[in-house]
């Protein structure tokens, strides 16, 4: 619990943050601290040597350190510091409470739905690098949701996308980070390659499934020995249900 405060504490600050730069203020527009943008910008800038539409070298520079942060510290972006990753653990808590005995997502469709973001991502690239304009916009919750339907957005579609986002949100825990999210999928091969995990002490563990329960992206830190999982954002929250000392521990390791 003590790390999820500090979690929730910090992408508290970072979403009020976003959020001070969408109403106006400071020099930036908030779509500058965007790293999908760093993906939306390379078509531009191979062929024209400029960054499309808004987007500009902040973008690129966030999405290289970020996929940098993904070897060391797999998908900790995810877990620790992005508004709609937040967004999404809220919404899980909140469901929780309203739905307690949820069914669990069958693990074929899930590994299926997963594919998903992998669409999400290649439609998005090959739309904006033939358009030259920011086409995810109107179906990104990050931008519908800080833009306050801003310039992109596409009326009535937008705000059923996000409602839709809100309601799968409810049904299956991360919806949109799980399915939808084409940085995700970004950062997926590196990710799988990320230095700081979880490792679990065979011995130690009695295979009660607390960690299994609680973790946001729906792992089983319980099978593995070092959780490798692409989707896993190191937000430790089975470390903290483990209810034995040292079974579940956090380490550098390949």
């Amino acid at each position: 619990m003590k790390t999820r405060y500090f979690r929730y504490g910090l992408m508290t600050v970072i979403t009020g943050l976003v959020l001070y730069l969408a109403l106006g203020y400071g020099s930036r527009s908030f779509e500058a601290f965007c790293p999908f943008g760093g993906m939306e910008s390379l078509w531009g800038l191979f062929t024209t040597s400029e960054f499309s539409c808004a987007l500009g070298p902040l973008n690129l520079s966030m999405l290289v350190g970020l996929l940098i942060l993904a070897i060391i510290a797999k998908k900790a972006f995810c877990g620790w510091a992005c508004p709609i990753g937040f967004m999404g653990e809220l919404l899980n808590f909140v469901s929780r409470k309203v739905w307690k005995k949820r069914p669990p997502v069958a693990p074929k469709v899930n590994g299926g739905m997963k594919l998903l973001r992998y669409v999400v991502l290649v439609l998005a690239l090959i739309f904006t690098y033939k358009s030259g304009e920011l086409i995810l916009r109107g179906y990104d919750p990050f931008y519908v949701i800080f833009s306050g339907m801003g310039h992109g957005t596409v009326g009535l579609t937008s705000l059923i996308v996000l409602g839709a986002i809100i309601v799968g949100s409810f049904v299956v825990p991360m919806f949109f980070c799980r399915y939808l999210c084409p940085l995700s999928a970004t950062f997926d091969p590196f990710s799988k390659l990320g230095l700081i995990k979880v490792v679990r002490n065979e011995d130690g563990c009695t295979n009660c499934g607390k960690c299994a329960r609680v973790c946001p992206q729906g792992l089983e830190p319980d099978k593995a020995v070092k959780l490798s999982h692409r989707d896993c954002t190191n937000c430790f929250e089975c470390v903290d249900s483990c209810p034995h000392k040292d079974v579940l521990t956090i380490q550098a390791t390949y």
